[in-house]
């Protein structure tokens, strides 16, 4: 899934600690849950997270509650100056594959800074697809 923008409280933090993402793409992210959503706009918030969905069929209105982790995924710096992009592998293959229906790779792939200068990398994502019959 790709989108202009991130949902709320997923890479979405500007620098003055705002949570600036929309309340209704993580509703329909969590509905859908994609292998990976790629989005951009809040050039602070560049990176990955993983997330794993809250299961229940119970969530209130809070965005917090649909989200049961989120891990950050840390970026090695010097290798993504090296190779020109930051490489990662969720697939069956890679070190840890995701979790199709509970986990969603996030990447805010913003490469910006909110100067509008190039300073981030780009994000190369291995992650397996469904098999065509």
């Amino acid at each position: 899934m790709m989108t202009h923008g991130p949902p709320m409280g997923i890479r979405d933090e500007t620098r003055r600690g705002e949570h600036v993402g929309c309340e209704h793409l993580l509703r329909a992210l969590r509905r859908c849950r994609p292998r990976l959503h790629c989005f951009g706009h809040i050039h602070e918030g560049w990176g990955a997270e993983r997330v794993r969905w809250n299961q229940s069929n119970h969530i209130g209105e809070k965005w917090e509650e649909h989200v049961e982790s989120a891990e950050w995924i840390k970026v090695d710096e010097v290798k993504m100056a090296e190779e020109g992009a930051v490489f990662l592998n969720v697939s069956q293959d890679g070190e840890r594959a995701l979790t199709f229906g509970k986990e969603t790779l996030m990447v805010n792939a913003s490469i910006m800074t909110v100067r509008y200068k190039p300073h981030q990398g780009p994000w190369v994502v291995d992650l397996d697809l469904e098999a065509d019959d």
